[in-house]
């Protein structure tokens, strides 16, 4: 018994030491006994503490960095090599239409290529800047100019020539010929940015017109884009007048007597344009002085100073001595010497029309070699052989023009001329007094058939680019002057005819032909004004500068 009791007594005293399991806290109960702690029945918590950067993963993340890295250095490089490959292929084919000496640096001959190629720009969204083409000419005269750069062995003038002229007799001709093509092109640049003036507050250009001060008290109204108008004590001009840069080049040694005659003469038509018909009378007078004296062993005198007529007795004359008369002509033409100056154009269109002809006149039958319709496997590999050649390697430069002192060919720029002439003679008539408004009106008809003939047979390439300049302009003209004349003429007979319809008709015999002519002619001037617009609706496309249809190589590279 004493066994059971002692044992019985000790499970009291154990269970009176552990409380009942439903009096017991759930917290505590919970601290004693808990679940295993399993992943898959741990409940999520956000405040559990993860390691996302592992070994594996930091090296993972280190190879796609720099695959990353190697990735986009390789695409820039791509992008730059196809950028200055871009670069290149339009340096070459600008090149061909505006060839640089090869004497010249890189960066000259861009800035020489860029001005034109700005001027003769024919996208259709924007014109051609003024000040980009100025700014491009400028860096490349100055780089030419610059002893440093390509200015080598180039000297100032003689103390006795215009200041800022350039002695370059030490250059060879192909850098004279293109120093004074950019110093030309520099002084027609300046024309169009003749006045403007810089804001030396603001580094801003303005035109001259929309300065306000002294000198201008009613300036012109600010352009779109600008920003308050300019004060004149705060500006300076922004670039050199094209009168100086004129005079810099006819001051200049080293150029031939055709180049400075033709600054010349641009020069002269600057300042008659600007109205100062004084001094531009008298550089007219000199280049036909020039033009005189280049050729001492001729016979005779080649010119009638009283007339300004050509002399037959002193032989063929030379293209600067036709170019400074036609010249001379049309400027007294143009100034009240209309009666004048006949004679003088109708000679030098005798003596253009009895100039040699040349061999190089554009023919309009096909070249027998060439036949578009080959579709021979030789003939495409012959072509695209021809095509690959002509854009690989470095094109020569063109060789140096005729100097002028020589007779002229009748190629087709001539003939253009010979146009330009009917025009002015044109115009002279029809001008002079009423007996000879038809004559005028029949040269004007000429000129235009002949300017159209032409610009239909020249190719639209770089080497007939002047003679298709010429043309283009001539017959834009003649087709105004020529709707101009009859658009009067029609006019006048209509004033004529309102004038005698209160007035009796004059009785004709049975009444038959009364009044018949004058209907007739009526009708004729209707006529032709209907014929001079369909002239102008078919010289529309030869007018416009289109460009041609890309072929060959080209032809994969265009839309």
């Amino acid at each position: 018994m004493r066994p059971r009791l002692f044992l019985l007594r000790r499970d009291l005293i154990r269970s009176s030491q552990h409380p009942r399991a439903f009096a017991q806290s759930t917290t505590r109960r919970s601290s004693l006994r808990t679940r295993p702690q399993l992943p898959f029945l741990s409940v999520p918590s956000t405040t559990q503490r993860v390691r996302f950067l592992t070994t594996e993963r930091k090296a993972r993340l280190k190879q796609e960095i720099k695959l990353g890295i190697k990735i986009t250095t390789y695409i820039w490089i791509a992008a730059g090599c196809i950028a200055v490959a871009a670069v290149a292929v339009s340096q070459d084919l600008l090149e061909k239409d505006y060839p640089t000496p090869h004497e010249w640096s890189f960066k000259t001959r861009l800035h020489f290529r860029g001005a034109f190629c700005e001027r003769d720009q024919t996208d259709p969204a924007r014109l051609s800047s003024p000040i980009m083409i100025i700014n491009w000419i400028q860096g490349c005269v100055e780089r030419l100019e610059d002893p440093s750069i390509d200015g080598k062995d180039v000297r100032d003038a003689p103390p006795d020539r215009p200041p800022g002229s350039k002695d370059i007799t030490a250059k060879s001709e192909n850098w004279r010929r293109g120093y004074y093509e950019a110093m030309m092109m520099y002084a027609k640049a300046a024309e169009h940015v003749d006045g403007w003036v810089k804001d030396t507050t603001r580094d801003v250009l303005f035109p001259g017109e929309m300065v306000i001060g002294p000198s201008n008290p009613k300036p012109r109204p600010l352009a779109p884009g600008y920003k308050g108008a300019p004060k004149e004590e705060n500006c300076v001009r922004a670039y050199e007048p094209a009168d100086d840069i004129y005079l810099r080049i006819i001051g200049t040694e080293g150029l031939t007597s055709r180049q400075r005659i033709d600054a010349t003469l641009a020069f002269a038509s600057w300042l008659e344009f600007k109205g100062v018909v004084g001094p531009a009378g008298i550089l007219y007078e000199d280049a036909l002085d020039q033009a005189i004296s280049e050729r001492p062993s001729l016979p005779a005198e080649p010119v009638d100073r009283k007339t300004l007529t050509l002399h037959d007795a002193a032989g063929q004359p030379s293209t600067n001595l036709l170019n400074s008369l036609t010249a001379l002509a049309t400027f007294k033409a143009r100034h009240g010497e209309a009666t004048g100056s006949f004679p003088a154009l109708v000679s030098i269109l005798r003596a253009r029309r009895n100039l040699p002809p040349s061999a190089s006149i554009v023919a309009s039958a096909p070249d027998p070699s060439h036949d578009p319709t080959d579709g021979s496997i030789a003939h495409i590999n012959k072509k695209l052989w021809t095509q690959l050649k002509s854009h690989i390697g470095t094109l020569p430069y063109p060789p140096p023009p005729d100097d002028g002192r020589s007779p002229p060919v009748r190629d087709a720029k001539e003939i253009c001329e010979e146009a330009a002439l009917n025009l002015h003679i044109g115009e002279i008539l029809y001008a002079s007094k009423p007996a000879t408004r038809e004559e005028g009106l029949g040269w004007t008809r000429d000129a235009v058939d002949i300017a159209e003939e032409q610009l239909h047979r020249l190719r639209p390439t770089a080497e007939h680019r002047p003679a298709r300049d010429k043309c283009r302009e001539c017959l834009s003209t003649g087709l105004e002057n020529w709707a101009a004349m009859v658009r009067r003429l029609a006019q006048e007979e209509a004033e004529r005819e309102k004038a005698a319809a209160g007035q009796p008709k004059k009785a004709s015999w049975f009444g038959l032909w009364g009044g018949a002519s004058e209907e007739e002619h009526k009708n004729r001037w209707v006529a032709e004004e209907k014929v001079i617009e369909e002239r102008q609706r078919r010289a529309q496309g030869l007018l416009e500068e289109l460009e041609p249809t890309a072929n060959g190589l080209a032809a994969l590279f265009t839309a």
